[in-house]
């Protein structure tokens, strides 16, 4: 006779922590509250325990509410904050990471240039009728449909971010670079750039280089996509935190310290793209593209085939 699986407290919690990633210690509560939670008693059955796994994953994935706007939407656009485009973030602690920074004080950004104005229409615009041309090395057209609306926009506020490298030595970033330069050795490079990140989570330019080793990876790995999601989600939500609500105004490249919340932003679109969710790739390009009107990073040349719903394989020429 088959003795029927049961799974107790400690199991679950066990079970929790495998499939989250997260220590079995900080998941000592949403284990031990399961029978008033979920109506059930100890031990669960194995179905009981998946059901109720389910439900504890999705809750630590779920993303924190959009910051509340105050009907300062008006007609024009603003900022699209990560939680209006995906109701899931990818990794199970991106949430209590948010929540940890919150509980702290997130550093908003501030006015940047001695508080000018961004004018699309002054020598710092494209111009009224930006070229449709292709780029001087033939890489396709760019797509201005985006320019539009920061035109109608008008003047707009600089902001700069919170210095991405918190602390006083060097950016972890280049040590980790210096690290793999040195070592050849990827492995080290990530985890460094992880032990960074654990040692204080508003490293975004940590996330961001994270999320572009998963990317260049995910050729030969099927599971580096979804790495490399999570960790230019968190990037994102992070620096998201740093933002006002109903946030119009530019973050210029020529900023330094806004560059790693840019990068952050151009991987998750393109790892998007790739994952064939071709509209939140254009949501994220969009945000590019209204935050920093220059577009030093070429998302001009990317929106319109997201937009279009292209695949991403197709749009690479495979």
């Amino acid at each position: 006779m088959t003795t029927a699986v049961s799974v107790g407290e400690n199991e679950l919690r066990t079970m929790l922590a495998q499939r989250s990633g997260l220590r079995e210690d900080s998941l000592w509560y949403p284990a031990h509250d399961v029978p008033r939670a979920f109506k059930v008693s100890w031990p669960l059955t194995a179905e009981q325990a998946e059901d109720v796994l389910s439900d504890l994953l999705d809750g630590l994935r779920r993303v924190l509410p959009t910051p509340s706007t105050d009907g300062q939407d008006g007609p024009g656009r603003r900022y699209v904050y990560l939680s209006e485009i995906t109701d899931r973030y990818q990794r199970c602690d991106t949430r209590r990471i948010l929540e940890r920074i919150q509980r702290a004080g997130a550093t908003p950004a501030s006015p940047a240039f001695g508080g000018e104005d961004y004018d699309p229409r002054s020598e710092q615009g494209w111009g009224a009728r930006p070229s449709a041309a292709a780029d001087g090395d033939g890489d396709g057209k760019p797509n201005w449909d985006w320019w539009r609306a920061v035109r109608q926009a008008g003047p707009r506020p600089f902001h700069r971010m919170p210095d991405p490298y918190v602390g006083e030595e060097g950016p972890p970033v280049d040590r980790a670079l210096d690290l793999r330069e040195s070592t050849g050795r990827g492995a080290a490079y990530r985890a460094a750039l992880t032990a960074a990140v654990r040692e204080d989570p508003r490293q975004i330019d940590c996330w961001a280089h994270l999320g572009g080793d998963a990317l260049a990876r995910a050729a030969a790995d099927g599971r580096a996509l979804s790495e490399a999601l999570g960790f230019y989600q968190t990037a994102v939500a992070v620096a998201e935190l740093s933002l006002p609500q109903a946030f119009t105004g530019v973050l210029a490249w020529s900023e330094l310290d806004n560059r790693p919340f840019h990068r952050a932003l151009h991987g998750l679109g393109l790892t998007w793209w790739r994952l064939g969710e071709t509209a939140k790739a254009a949501a994220v390009f969009g945000n590019s593209l209204w935050t920093n009107p220059d577009d030093n990073q070429g998302i001009r040349y990317l929106i319109g085939q997201a937009e279009a719903g292209v695949p991403w394989h197709l749009a690479e020429g495979d």
